[in-house]
């Protein structure tokens, strides 16, 4: 493989980069902007023309989270549970597309409920775990 890739490089005009030394020098950009290349990406992806309809009015809108864990050293900002340190990432799926369409990151401490405020879309009919649910919010979709 490395062959392979070695002689693409040359024939681009490309010299070889070591993977240890990308990684090393990527943890010096900011992550903020991973994460609007990211949010660049899903916009372009979400133009697509892929809908398929079911006879529902609205396309569905999966809403979940995970929680993703490490030392606390690696998260000083984000202590979670004796030495471990977390960030949680709230997504919103569409369920047409199958790709997200909004992510939120928090602190792993953060609760799911006012989360879901921020991940619903009037143009999708939600589908979600119960953490986010909201009484205040259910009486809204009813109007």
């Amino acid at each position: 493989m490395e062959k392979c890739q070695t002689g693409w490089n040359s024939l681009c005009g490309l010299r070889n980069i070591d993977y240890s030394t990308f990684s090393t020098n990527a943890s010096d950009v900011p992550y903020e902007l991973f994460k609007q290349l990211f949010h660049l990406l899903l916009s372009r992806c979400n133009r697509l023309p892929t809908r398929h309809r079911l006879r529902i009015p609205k396309d569905l809108l999966l809403v979940y989270s995970t929680t993703i864990t490490v030392g606390k050293s690696r998260l000083l900002w984000a202590l979670f549970h004796g030495q471990r340190a977390g960030i949680k990432l709230h997504v919103a799926l569409s369920t047409t597309t199958e790709q997200p369409v909004r992510v939120i990151e928090t602190n792993a401490k953060v609760y799911d409920g006012p989360i879901g405020d921020k991940l619903a879309d009037k143009n999708y009919i939600l589908v979600q775990d119960r953490a986010y649910g909201n009484i205040k919010r259910f009486d809204q979709y009813a109007r």
